[in-house]
């Protein structure tokens, strides 16, 4: 009889199993590093507590790590066996927005117009879980893990940006980047992929209209007021109607300041607003369409224009090998039936200058259930069940394994 041997490096060593056991045994550590987190934002490159407990952890477990990339970034360093066979990096995102809290968690937010309202202390306080599960085995495992703490998501021009600018990968070159993202429209327990092109292209928008100002009942023409609320309505026809593909262009104002008064009309109107964009051709052509909307338009109300318009994140792009492999492995750590490809979504994320230099990739972890009355993502009402923490902290741990093991 012939017996075939198995070379011992082919044969994965951690089980599914352990990653369970092994995320069940730290869950209350990253439930209340979530809370703490929760309770104490901070906003974009001002992440200095937060930033300061990330140390804290990482030198408790002895894991060595470089400082002060975009002021208040980390990369935390796990060298296992062999520690240049591998090398995975895993990202979290660490600020907050400029929300209010509006929900009743005991665990709420400390600060006035200061919230962690996308999730950022979900991502974070798992990374944190995933670097105790992964330092647990690395006598086990061969490469090299990177843990980026990587600050202002929310801002351009971004920490992954500014991180990367500074050669926060300085001596090591990643395999791949991963990186996760809870999300309120995906079922609680599910996890989702996708390959390619996964979110759009984002660009600022900052108009000023002049006009003349004086007596609301005494001005006739250039009405910078009237000038701006025609502006708006008309904008609206470059996603609604001149976009190539419905619903894969969002443009959108947040901010009009017209300082008059109930019979004053002022002499300008400051608008802000977001441009979102899949095709980088269209992207061009719909920011010369707005440009040139907005020139006509105030003329013909005797007025002029400011326009300043911000080149902000590019798309993210999953590389597509890396996404198959992701989904194989999920399915079997979380069954077919937890595993589904998401939509692309009219979301900026910065993580796509990431996605530009290192094969990447970016999934979504669903938050969505009946227990909890969550807003969506940026709301003032946003919140997680506390068992999703399971399901990011083991699902990046289990995908963390299995790419580092990978021929």
């Amino acid at each position: 009889m012939i017996i075939k041997t198995i070379p011992l490096a082919t044969i994965i060593m951690i089980t599914k199993d352990r990653i369970l056991d092994l995320t069940r045994k730290n869950i209350k550590l990253v439930q209340n590093s979530y809370k703490r987190l929760h309770q104490y934002p901070e906003l974009a490159f001002r992440e200095y507590e937060t930033s300061k407990y990330i140390r804290e952890e990482l030198k408790e477990l002895d894991i060595p790590f470089r400082e002060g990339y975009a002021k208040t970034g980390i990369l935390g360093v796990l060298r296992c066996k062999n520690p240049q066979k591998r090398i995975v990096a895993l990202r979290a995102d660490i600020d907050a927005l400029p929300v209010t809290e509006e929900t009743d968690l005991p665990y709420k937010s400390h600060y006035e117009g200061v919230m962690h309202a996308c999730g950022h202390d979900a991502h974070t306080a798992s990374l944190l879980g995933v670097i105790h599960i992964l330092n647990s085995l690395k006598d086990e495992l061969e490469g090299t893990f990177l843990f980026l703490f990587q600050p202002a998501e929310e801002k351009f021009p971004g920490g992954a940006k500014t991180m990367l600018d500074e050669n926060i990968f300085d001596g090591f070159t990643p395999d791949l980047v991963i990186a996760q993202h809870v999300s309120p429209l995906i079922e609680q327990g599910k996890v989702g992929f996708r390959s390619g092109l996964i979110s759009a292209a984002v660009d600022e928008i900052y108009l000023t209209i002049h006009g003349e100002g004086g007596h609301a009942a005494l001005l006739k023409d250039h009405n910078a007021v009237l000038a701006s609320a025609v502006l708006l309505t008309r904008l609206q026809d470059i996603p609604a109607k001149l976009a190539p593909v419905k619903d894969e262009t969002v443009l959108v104002f947040g901010r009009l300041i017209a300082e008059g008064a109930m019979n004053v009309i002022p002499r300008k109107v400051e608008i802000d607003g977001t441009m979102r964009t899949l095709d980088t051709k269209w992207r061009q052509e719909a920011l010369d369409l707005l440009t040139g909307m907005v020139e006509k338009t105030v003329a013909e109300y005797g007025c002029t224009s400011e326009i300043k318009i911000v080149r902000s994140y590019p798309s993210v792009i999953n590389d597509e090998q890396l996404t198959v492999r992701a989904e194989k492995y999920a399915v079997d750590f979380l069954g077919k039936e937890n595993v589904i490809t998401f939509e692309k979504q009219m979301t900026g994320e910065d993580f796509a200058y990431f996605s530009q230099l290192y094969p990447s990739l970016f999934y979504r972890v669903g938050t969505k259930n009946d227990r909890i009355k969550s807003g969506g993502l940026h709301s003032s009402v946003f919140a997680i069940d506390l068992d999703v923490l399971e399901t990011t902290t083991a699902t990046m741990a289990w995908l963390a394994v299995n790419f580092i093991e990978e021929k």
